[in-house]
C-alpha cells in the first residue's frame, strides 16, 4: 500500500504531500491543474530511466518520496533527479541503483495510463495476458530458459562446425611447428653465448697476438712491469722499520701479485684460442637456425615460447574438436525435444483454459454495460516456437450482435479498450497488497457506464489499494478518499497543489463535476444523491 507520497519540484509542483489510504482513493480536479502530473512524478520514482525534462524551472532538481507498506515490510523509497540529467536512488536512506528501485517499484505497484490501456492494441502483448488470466508465467519462464539455451547451444554447435571444416590442416600445420621448435631444444640465452663465442673464434690469432704481447710486458723479461715492481720492493725492504716505508711497500708487493693473476688468466686465455673453422661454421649454422625460429614464431626465447604453448592449447582443442560436436549435437537435439514437448504443453494448457476465461470477461463486459459483446480468444500455430510458445494469439470480439469476430486491436475505441482492460484485470484479480493505480480509466465513457465502471473499481478495492485520477462524479463517488487537486498561481509562479476531501467539500467537488463552474443548489443535492446511491449500492452489492 502507498501510505505517502511526497513530490517537490517536479513539473509544476513546487512542494506537496499526500497521505493515501486503504481502499479506493479518487483524485479530481480542473483540467490542467496536474492530476497526471502527480502519477508522472510516482512513475519516475519507479523508472530505471528518466529525463531532466521533470525537474521544475529555476530549481536544482527534483525529489520525489514514496512510502509503502508491503507483505509485513515498509519501504520508502526516494529518486532524486538532478537538471544535468542525474539521478539518485535510496531505499530506506541507503543508496540503490536506479534498476533495483525499478524492480522494487513493479513488485509494489502496477500503474494503468492510457498507454497501459493502448496495448490491448499491440497483439505482442496478448502472449502475456492470456498467460496472466491462466497463470501460467512460471511456466513461460521455463520455456523462455530453455528456447535461450537452445540458442546458445545452437550457436557454439555451428561455430563448431565451421572451425572443423578445416581442422586437418590446421592440426597438421600446427604439429609441424610444435616440432620444428622442440627439434631445436632452444634455451635461454643460447644465442648470447653462441654470438660471444662466433665472435672470439673469427678473431682468435688476433686475439692470441695482443694477448702474448701484453704477457710479455706484464711478466716475461727483465724489463717487463711485474720485474720491474719486484726490484721496488727490493730495494725498500732495508727501510721497512719505518711505518710509511712499509706501507709503501706492501702496495707494490700487491700490485705484483695482481699481475701474476692477470698472467695466469692471460695465459690461460691464450690455450684456449685457437682458430676452428669447423667449429665456427657449427655456431653459424646454429645462429641461423634460432633466427629462423624468431622470424616465424617469435622476437624472443620468451615469444617462441609462448607460441609453443599456444599451439599445444589450440591442438588439443581441435582435436577434442569431433567429440565436443558430438556432445553439443546431442544437447541440441535434447534442448529441441524438451522445448517442443514445453511449447506444446503451454498451447494445451493456453487452449483449455480460454473458455472460462472468455466467459469471466463477457459476463464482466456486460456488468461494465457492454451487453451482447462476443469475446474469444483464438489460438493458432505460428509454425516456429520462440520465448512464447508455438502459438500465434489474437483477441477477437464481435460488439454487436450477428457481427462477426474481428481483431480487437483494429475495432475497440477507447472507452471499449478502458473497460475491457478493467475487465481483464479484475477477471485476473493477483496481488492483493500490490496497489492499483488508474489514470484516466473513464477516457471515453459516461453516464450509467461511469458509474459501473465506478462500481468496479471499488469492488477492486476491496483486495487492493486503488487510486484512480478521474474527470466523472460517477467514479469519484465511489471512492472511500477524495482528493482534490488545484493550481494556483503566485508572483507569476504556477503551483499545483493537493488535499483530502470530506463532507461539505467533496459535496462541492462532485457539484463543480456535474455542473461546472455555476454551482447551483439542484448540483449540490444531485451530488449528495450520487454518493448516498454509491453507498446504497456498495452496501446493498448491486
Amino acid at each position: 500500500m502507498l501510505a505517502f507520497l511526497r513530490v517537490k519540484d517536479f513539473a509544476i509542483i513546487d512542494e506537496l504531500q499526500v497521505e493515501f489510504g486503504e481502499g479506493f482513493n479518487v483524485i479530481t480536479g480542473e483540467t490542467g491543474a496536474g492530476k497526471s502530473i502527480i502519477i508522472n512524478a510516482l512513475s519516475s520514482l519507479m523508472k530505471a530511466k528518466t529525463s531532466a525534462d521533470v525537474v521544475r524551472a529555476n530549481t536544482d532538481q527534483a525529489e520525489v518520496t514514496g512510502h509503502f507498506f508491503y507483505k509485513d515490510g515498509e519501504y520508502i523509497l526516494r529518486r532524486i533527479i538532478s537538471a544535468s540529467g542525474k539521478s539518485r536512488a535510496f531505499l530506506n536512506d541507503n543508496p540503490v541503483s536506479a534498476s533495483r528501485l525499478a524492480e522494487l517499484g513493479d513488485t509494489l505497484v502496477n500503474i494503468y495510463g492510457q498507454n497501459e490501456f493502448q496495448y490491448l492494441l499491440n497483439k505482442e502483448s496478448y502472449v502475456g495476458i492470456l498467460d496472466s488470466l491462466l497463470s501460467l508465467n512460471g511456466e513461460r519462464s521455463v520455456l523462455v530458459e530453455k528456447v535461450q539455451a537452445l540458442r546458445r547451444c545452437e550457436a557454439e554447435l555451428n561455430g563448431k562446425r565451421k572451425e572443423a571444416e578445416g581442422r586437418e590442416k590446421e592440426i597438421a600445420l600446427l604439429e609441424f611447428q610444435v616440432e620444428e621448435i622442440d627439434r631445436e631444444k632452444l634455451k635461454e640465452g643460447e644465442e648470447e653465448d653462441l654470438k660471444e663465442r662466433a665472435k672470439i673464434l673469427k678473431d682468435a690469432e688476433k686475439i692470441r697476438g695482443v694477448l702474448h704481447a701484453i704477457g710479455e710486458g706484464l711478466y716475461e723479461g727483465e724489463d717487463s712491469a711485474h720485474m720491474s715492481f719486484r726490484k721496488s720492493v727490493g730495494l725498500l725492504k732495508p727501510f721497512s722499520s719505518i711505518e710509511t716505508v712499509e706501507k709503501l711497500k706492501e702496495r707494490i708487493e700487491t700490485v705484483s701479485f695482481d699481475i701474476e693473476d692477470i698472467f695466469a688468466q692471460i695465459s690461460d686465455m691464450e690455450k684456449g684460442l685457437f682458430c676452428d673453422p669447423e667449429e665456427l661454421q657449427k655456431l653459424e649454422e646454429r645462429l641461423f637456425r634460432i633466427y629462423e625460429l624468431k622470424s616465424k614464431y617469435g622476437k624472443t626465447y620468451q615469444d617462441i615460447r609462448q607460441y609453443e604453448e599456444s599451439a599445444n592449447q589450440r591442438l588439443v582443442y581441435l582435436k577434442t574438436l569431433s567429440t565436443d560436436i558430438s556432445g553439443l549435437a546431442i544437447q541440441k537435439a535434447a534442448l529441441e525435444h524438451e522445448v517442443k514437448e514445453r511449447a506444446d504443453d503451454l498451447s494445451e494448457k493456453r487452449r483449455g483454459g480460454t473458455e472460462p476465461i472468455e466467459r469471466a470477461i463477457v459476463d464482466e463486459l456486460a456488468f461494465l454495460s457492454m451487453k451482447g459483446i462476443v469475446f474469444q480468444i483464438g489460438i493458432t500455430d505460428k509454425g516456429t516456437i520462440d520465448e512464447n510458445g508455438k502459438d500465434d494469439i489474437e483477441f477477437l470480439i464481435s460488439t454487436n450482435p450477428g457481427e462477426p469476430l474481428k481483431p480487437l486491436r483494429r475495432i475497440a475505441s477507447g472507452g471499449e479498450l478502458s473497460r475491457i482492460m478493467l475487465a481483464i484485470k479484475r477477471v485476473i484479480g493477483g496481488d492483493e497488497e500490490k496497489t492499483l493505480i488508474f489514470d484516466e480509466v473513464d477516457a471515453g465513457i459516461g453516464g450509467k457506464v461511469a458509474d459501473l465502471v465506478g462500481r468496479r473499481l471499488r469492488d477492486l478495492a476491496d483486495t487492493h489499494q486503488v487510486i484512480s485520477i478521474t474527470h466523472l462524479p460517477q467514479i469519484a463517488t465511489y471512492g472511500n478518499h477524495h482528493f482534490l487537486v488545484d493550481k494556483s498561481y503566485d508572483q507569476g509562479t504556477t503551483r499545483t497543489g493537493i488535499k483530502k476531501l470530506s463532507g461539505s467539500e467533496r459535496v462541492a467537488e462532485l457539484a463543480r463535476m456535474l455542473g461546472g463552474a455555476t454551482i447551483t443548489e439542484k448540483t449540490l443535492q444531485r451530488a449528495e444523491e450520487m454518493i448516498h446511491h454509491a453507498e446504497k449500492g456498495i452496501h446493498q452489492g448491486y
